[in-house]
């Protein structure tokens, strides 16, 4: 089935919504799937963002992206194991670390394009594995949107704005980690 969606990473986003489907139910499939396409869609965001540029400094190596985000969806070590997946099927060189408690990204700076890349890949996977989702359970998007009572479609839509707007006005998290060549 990987060749439904070009690689392994699409059908392990499709066993993840499958899961979050069995715990609750197709509204939660369709709000958590949407989560986890904000969370690449800002990612990629951050990730296309400069960092800190000091001429006495030699240019940084290495980038960090939190995984906040990510950490608050559920299933987050499933989703940690997609986006590894996916990026290692790129081939770019990466690795998760910790440090002062929260959760970290690293990658070439120079890679960065390709991150954005592969985030944007795992985005559109995210849609087809819940269309396929849905459809197992013999249900579509608009039936899901059209099941949910007027006022929760207005307090999620509200809810959605006020995210992209904090996201759009919060400094970027990616962080270029100063690496000296000696």
């Amino acid at each position: 089935m990987a060749t439904d969606f070009g690689d392994e990473s699409g059908e392990k986003l499709f066993d993840w919504v499958l899961r979050i489907g069995q715990d609750a139910s197709e509204q939660a499939m369709f709000a958590s799937a949407e989560k986890l396409k904000n969370a690449l869609r800002n990612a990629r965001g951050e990730i296309g963002g400069k960092g800190p540029e000091d001429a006495a400094e030699q240019p940084s190596e290495w980038a960090k992206l939190s995984m906040e985000q990510f950490a608050s969806l559920p299933e987050y070590r499933s989703i940690k194991e997609i986006i590894d997946g996916k990026l290692s099927g790129e081939g770019i060189e990466h690795a998760f670390f910790e440090d002062k408690g929260k959760e970290y990204l690293l990658f070439k700076v120079e890679d960065a394009p390709s991150v954005s890349r592969a985030f944007g890949d795992l985005e559109k996977q995210a849609d087809i594995a819940l269309d396929r989702a849905l459809e197992a359970r013999g249900k579509t998007r608009e039936q899901i949107r059209d099941a949910q009572p007027l006022e929760e479609r207005a307090a999620s839509a509200r809810e959605s704005a006020k995210a992209m707007e904090a996201a759009r006005g919060k400094a970027h998290e990616i962080e270029i980690a100063a690496v000296r060549s000696k």
